[in-house]
């Protein structure tokens, strides 16, 4: 009877110190300071013409399976979202609770034509209706898109803050931030791949 006791014991210290490990090796993946951003230097117009020019932007970092280029001008911001699928892609700037309070960048390409959306997301896992629906604006000045070979490419402009109650200002720094992916071009298909991450933007 005793050694039935000992051993239970030892097994339910083992498995203790065994989850204890664990969870001691997720904090510094979480708090790992964000990737710097690649400085490239500015040689051309800017243009949301779908392609990504060498020296169009002047930084590009990489946030999951997302690759995002950035460049700002005065008061506006200009982006690039890149990501290998034939459906959508999405970037949520200043999630408050999973999705819940995220100013949705979203958008695909059909048939060569780019339908970008500026959306909120009301609760953790949505609804995200766009914003001219909630009160909003829709505030992306300027967008385009292409999509080739398995690479969706969506470039937009908008103002670092635009006052809109449904969007979230960006800031020069660190900017929290989701990203989602979806197999066809279409904004009822959920996504397929998901994730979080820090958009580092720099003047």
């Amino acid at each position: 009877m005793r050694k039935v006791i000992t051993g239970a014991l030892l097994a339910t210290l083992i498995m203790a110190l065994t989850a204890a490990g664990c969870g001691g090796q997720k904090t510094p993946a979480q708090q790992a300071a964000p990737p710097s951003p690649a400085p490239v230097k500015i040689s051309q117009e800017w243009k949301a013409d779908g392609v990504v020019g060498e020296g169009e932007y002047s930084q590009t970092q990489k946030i999951g399976e997302l690759e995002v280029f950035s460049r700002i001008e005065g008061d506006s911001v200009m982006l690039a979202l890149k990501a290998q699928t034939n459906g959508w892609l999405a970037l949520g700037i200043g999630p408050e609770d999973k999705m819940k309070g995220a100013d949705m960048i979203f958008g695909y390409v059909k048939e060569g034509k780019a339908v970008i959306f500026d959306m909120y997301s009301t609760g953790p896992v949505g609804p995200h209706p766009s914003d001219d629906v909630q009160g909003g604006a829709a505030d992306i000045i300027t967008a385009g898109g292409s999509s080739a070979g398995g690479v969706l490419v969506l470039e937009v402009k908008r103002k670092l803050s635009t006052g809109d109650s449904r969007d979230k200002p960006l800031k020069i720094g660190d900017n929290k931030v989701i990203w989602a992916i979806g197999d066809a071009a279409d904004a009822g298909v959920k996504h397929s791949r998901r994730g979080y991450g820090t958009l580092v933007l720099k003047p």
